[in-house]
């Protein structure tokens, strides 16, 4: 069978090409498909055009989950400067209680109305403010009002 081949390229030729350009390439043979490749060059691997294409999808995922934590970190901070007395609070632990004393670091709450039970924890255990004191926002600004 390659001798049919040799034979015909013999009688034919290698092909028309334009003066000063290399003829192109023979087809070869990469499983059981006929490909033309330039002479010297390897064939590209599968899936290197997907490696380009990954980049710039992995660079925006990590640009968005850092700008999502910096606002997050912004709205809990805001959230624990705004800690008030007789605030309404989840602490991380589940535990609910209305604020007594804040103090910079810790917090005491109150957790049984009957007797008066305290606890403190670290500014930072508290998750949520469940109900700010307004009642005692609107008796600050009436007596400020009146004085």
């Amino acid at each position: 069978m390659t001798h049919l081949i040799a034979f015909a390229q013999a009688q034919i030729g290698p092909g028309p090409s334009l003066a000063g350009q290399p003829a192109t390439p023979a087809p070869t043979m990469v499983n059981g498909v006929a490909t033309a490749t330039p002479t010297g060059a390897p064939p590209a691997p599968p899936g290197s055009d997907m490696f380009w294409i990954l980049i710039p999808v992995l660079v925006m995922m990590v640009l968005f989950s850092t700008l999502s934590g910096r606002k997050q970190k912004k709205a809990r901070a805001k959230m624990l400067s705004e800690l008030r007395k007789n605030d309404r609070v989840v602490t991380a632990g589940g535990i609910i209680g209305s604020v007594v004393e804040v103090k910079p670091d810790v917090v005491v709450l109150r957790v049984d109305e009957g007797r008066e039970t305290k606890l403190t924890f670290t500014r930072d255990a508290i998750t949520t403010i469940l109900q700010p004191a307004a009642n005692e926002t609107a008796v600050e600004s009436a007596t400020k009002t009146n004085l």
